[in-house]
């Protein structure tokens, strides 16, 4: 007989436990969190789960959750029609059983008198039946017909009947069982050690194991832990040139007897799991194996092999062309191990080096990186180096027995002997002279990011026959000749002169030729027979590597040339300035993917967060659930590659990014329930557009003529929409050509500027100066006058591009403040008719009957509807809308609404009173009184203009939302006048309401 568990998978199940289960309210957490289940052993994880499930709790038991209509006396039927739960609000039957469990669990926790609180508690509860010797603990307590509408209204006030002597109703041994256990523990009968022998309430780690194990188990953690660290070299080359740095690595062939094994290799050796074919099982199915399971030594049909990590395989993504993203991730897997390795031995890192890490831009930062890990540490991490062979004997060893011995003889699983990489250099002279990295995040000339977009485009070579394309595509020299598309160059001819440049827009020309023959005819489209390259598949990955590895710009600027010495090569002087643009493109096209999607996608998911695929022009898939990789291959191929290649790759990205944030410091998406991954795009080409702004405002237009020209024309005040669409693509261009590094720190720039605070503070002040006023009697005066605080220096001086640049940025990233939904709940409650968010109807019932205010259901529905405003300003706006009408609502308990709420008419009506007061004639065309956004450095469109609810006047819109709220004659003040004067065509009910609360002071 053999076993195996994955560590990995326990670490990751341990993970999503203690994040998912503080979420609910469910009486059922009870038993999972203590005995029988023992699911989480974090002292603080079952204090804040304990204090949710207590609102459950009554004199007769536990409710098992709320608006629960079982066993109710309003129970009619066991479906329930929509809307019909809320009817057991207030009524739901309790469970005494769960005291018992209580008792049980307070006994496992050394929590004596808890346990004698809970029995006293059960005491009351049993009952003895005259036939019966035992006492038995009844199944639930439920509340009689007639005390319906009393308990309701005073809850708790009511006796409850159990279910003991009704018709029909078995004994519940369940509960008995549970009731048996408690009273043995009481009275001293039982032990905790007699109801776990196996110690299953203790962490894993303090549990007693047998040291004779034969397979790897579950420990404590080391008290020393030290991470044993193997360099393998991908040649002997390599092995030699690092040798000159002191580094001393490895080769594949030097570590035999051991086998290398990529953890491809190993994650097909595991399919052979459970793998039956009589049965029809198919094994384990093709997960990638995470850091801790390729830190081992497998012991597989008398072999020894070691599983490099899955940060160096040749298929992964394009990650390792950014030596910064690799190191970083390196480091992150040894803090990983450092913290949640809990197995026998040490772990055995392998981290392989190869010849293209070394030709590339980051050649001198692996340098380092490598020589710094013969310091023994890594930021806090023990490490020591040393030969695979002598680390077997202290590392950890698993034992694969249900590998077949036909399956070691293939040669798939025979190991790597040889590895291939790059072929480009025989010497250290022979490497290429790379610059100081100092400039590594900036951005490239403009007028080359918008070129190189522009050329990867497939539709330059739409009429041109397969002959053509191929004769382009196999053209061994220069081929500028042969470009069907061509940048232009007036004024800007310094940018394009270097030849690389000229080979960055060349290798955007091939991909957009071998994309359309693909299109054409597929990826294994032949178009040299018998040759090294044949087909559109080994082009295309050819092509991805030579642009992995440059790419890079040049900026042949004399200052350059000084800094090298007056007399360099220019084409040798790189400045390391990222333009990855066709590296994700040929990766999208290929169908590479991430290992570790689904992973990423399950995190974001145990963090209560849900995802949405899809772009802003095309259609979104909402994921409330996790997926395995082929299911979210599928999505992305379906739903983005058809839109836009490039955000296949980029949304990918993301989501790592996403789920490493959300682990890191989730507070970053404290006020974004729904994360849209192509809206999350759209404000990343913000931040970088207004970074852009900055940073030209700092050191002036001068000197960045060069760099802009021909580009800032298109954000001019004197601008049309048309032309703003065309100026809004430059933050793309930049933000696809960014290194995965800075894409990861840019996201994280998104996410940690202002957030939604302006509104925070807005509804601040309207609560603190509104007061119960005194005056006549007119429906006029029985509104509360809102009064706003002096505006706060910040926002008097914000301009009008930065202020619509937070909204915008808030509308892209689905920002809203903690009360938003609460708040549409509220209003609901006070608009019999329901209310309309966009276009579409939330009606009064069911929501209100089905769902609470902090109901995930609500959130989720009402993030459905506001997904149809495409223009992120006016779903600011909108946001905005409804937390004035909410507040007014709040502070004037007498009004309500008779017809559907229209937040679009509000809105309206309040750039029409903007306008008046601003003098904003709807026909204005004079340049002079245009809109100051965009501005000339700006580069970026007021909004997106097909939002019908604002064509009627452009110009009052876009300076509305370009106008800060919390301020004299704010947005606030004006979304608030045309609110009042909406409420005044609804009902105002005073039958409640004190006489003094209607008057004005």
């Amino acid at each position: 007989a053999w076993h195996f568990v994955s560590s990995g998978e326990v670490e990751n199940t341990l993970f999503f436990k203690c994040t998912i289960i503080p979420q609910g309210t469910d009486a059922a957490l009870i038993a999972t969190i203590s005995w029988p289940a023992f699911a989480i052993h974090m002292p603080s994880i079952v204090e804040a789960t304990m204090e949710r499930v207590d609102v459950l709790k009554g004199t007769y038991g536990y409710k098992r959750f709320t608006r629960d209509g079982y066993a109710t006396v309003l129970e009619t039927n066991t479906l329930y029609s929509q809307g019909e739960l809320s009817k057991f609000r207030g009524i739901e039957s309790e469970w005494p059983m769960f005291f018992a469990y209580q008792v049980i669990g307070s006994f496992f926790n050394q929590q004596l008198e808890r346990a004698e609180q809970f029995a006293e508690l059960m005491e009351p509860l049993i009952v003895h039946p005259v036939s019966e010797k035992y006492p038995w603990l009844p199944k639930y307590y439920f509340v009689p017909e007639g005390s319906v509408e009393a308990e309701r209204e005073n809850p708790g006030s009511q006796a409850r009947r159990s279910n003991f002597k009704l018709h029909m109703e078995p004994r519940f041994l369940w509960g008995q069982a549970v009731y048996i256990i408690s009273q043995m523990l009481l009275k001293k009968v039982l032990t905790i050690h007699d109801l776990d022998p196996l110690g299953r309430h203790s962490p894993a780690n303090t549990r007693p194991m047998s040291l004779l194990s034969r397979y790897s188990t579950i420990t404590s953690r080391p008290a020393t832990m030290c991470i044993q660290m193997i360099l393998i070299a991908e040649s002997n080359r390599l092995q030699q040139i690092l040798a000159t740095y002191g580094i001393r690595t490895q080769t594949p062939v030097e570590i035999e007897p051991l086998k290398l094994w990529p953890p491809a290799t190993i994650v097909k050796a595991f399919a052979f799991m459970g793998f039956n074919k009589r049965l029809g099982l198919k094994g384990r199915p093709p997960r990638p194996l995470g850091c801790l399971g390729t830190s081992k030594f497998y012991r597989i049909c008398g072999s020894t092999v070691l599983v490099f990590s899955h940060l160096f395989e040749d298929d992964r993504f394009y990650f390792s062309y950014d030596i910064k993203a690799l190191i970083e991730e390196v480091k992150n897997d040894l803090i990983f191990l450092s913290k949640w390795w809990r197995m026998k031995g040490r772990p055995s890192y392998c981290f392989l080096v190869k010849e293209d890490m070394i030709i590339g831009h980051g050649r001198d930062e692996l340098i380092r990186f490598l020589v710094s890990l013969q310091g023994n540490s890594m930021d806090g991490v023990r490490i020591v180096l040393g030969r695979a062979q002598n680390f077997v004997a202290t590392g950890c060893i698993d034992h694969l027995d249900f590998f077949p011995d036909w399956a070691a003889q293939l040669e798939e699983f025979s190991g790597l002997k040889r590895l291939h990489g790059g072929r480009s250099f025989l010497s250290l002279s022979d490497l290429p002279r790379i610059l100081d990295d100092k400039d590594f995040d900036s951005l490239m000339p403009a007028p080359l990011a918008v070129a190189i977009t522009e050329a990867v485009s497939r539709s330059h070579f739409g009429d041109k026959p397969d002959s053509e394309i191929v004769a382009f595509v196999c053209h061994d020299g220069d081929r500028r000749d042969l470009w069907p598309y061509r940048p232009p160059m007036e004024g800007v001819e310094a940018v394009f002169e270097s030849a690389v440049s000229v080979r960055a827009i060349d290798y955007a020309q091939e991909v957009a030729a071998l994309h359309e023959l693909m299109h054409r005819h597929g990826l294994d489209y032949v178009l040299r027979p018998n040759e090294e390259l044949s087909t559109v598949r080994d082009f295309f990955t050819n092509l991805s590597r030579r642009a992995g590895l440059n790419q890079i710009w040049q900026v042949s600027f004399l200052s350059t040339l000084i800094a090298a010495g007056g007399d360099a090569d220019p084409d040798r002087l790189l400045h390391l300035k990222f333009n990855l643009t066709v590296v994700r493109l040929t990766s999208a096209l290929l169908g590479n993917y991430v290992h570790s999607l689904a992973p990423s996608t399950s995190s974001i998911l145990v963090f209560g967060k849900q995802l949405t695929i899809g772009t802003v022009q095309g259609p979104e898939v909402n994921l409330n659930k996790p997926m395995n990789p082929r299911q979210l291959c599928d999505l992305l191929q379906d739903t983005v590659f058809p839109v836009n290649p490039l955000q296949v790759s980029l949304q990918q990205e993301l989501i790592l990014y996403v789920s490493a944030l959300l682990i890191k410091d989730k507070s970053l998406f404290k006020d974004i329930a729904i994360i849209r991954l192509g809206w999350f795009l759209e404000a990343m080409k913000l931040q970088l557009e207004a970074e852009e702004a900055r940073s030209e405002a700092k050191h002036g237009d001068s000197d960045v003529n060069s760099r802009d020209a021909g580009i800032r024309d298109l954000g001019k005040p004197g601008d049309t929409a048309e032309t703003l669409v065309k100026a809004r693509s430059l933050g793309a261009c930049h933000l696809y050509s960014l290194s995965p590094s800075s894409l990861k720190s840019l996201l994280y720039r998104t996410l940690c500027s202002d957030s939604v605070e302006h509104i925070h503070n807005s509804q601040k002040s309207w609560r603190c100066n509104t007061s119960p006023s005194r005056g006549g009697s007119n429906e006029f005066q029985t509104i509360k006058p809102i009064v706003l605080e002096s505006p706060a220096l910040s926002d008097e001086n914000k301009s009008p591009e930065e202020v619509l640049y937070q909204r915008q940025l808030d509308g892209c990233l689905g920002r809203v403040p903690n009360t938003f939904y609460e708040s549409v709940y509220h209003i609901l409650e006070r608009s019999p008719c329901g209310v309309l968010i966009a276009s579409n109807l939330l009606p009064q019932n069911p929501t209100l009957t089905d769902m609470t205010p902090h109901d995930l259901n609500l959130v989720v529905e009402v993030e459905r509807m506001l997904s149809d405003i495409k223009d992120p300003a006016y779903r600011a706006l909108f946001v905005e809308t409804v937390m004035v009408i909410a507040v007014i609502l709040e502070r004037n308990q007498e009004l309500s609404f008779t017809e559907v709420v229209d937040f679009r008419l509000v809105i309206q009506n309040a750039i029409k009173d903007f306008a008046i007061v601003n003098h904003i004639s709807s026909n204005e065309e004079s340049r002079e009184n245009r809109l100051p956004t965009p501005t000339r450095r700006s580069k970026r469109r007021p909004s997106w203009p097909e939002n019908v609810a604002v064509a009627e006047n452009w110009e009052a819109y876009a300076r509305f939302a370009s106008t800060p709220a919390n301020i004299r004659l704010g947005t606030t003040s004006f979304l608030a006048k045309a609110s009042i004067a909406l409420l005044l065509h609804g009902t105002i009910n005073l039958s409640d309401v004190n006489k003094e609360a209607c008057c004005l002071s």
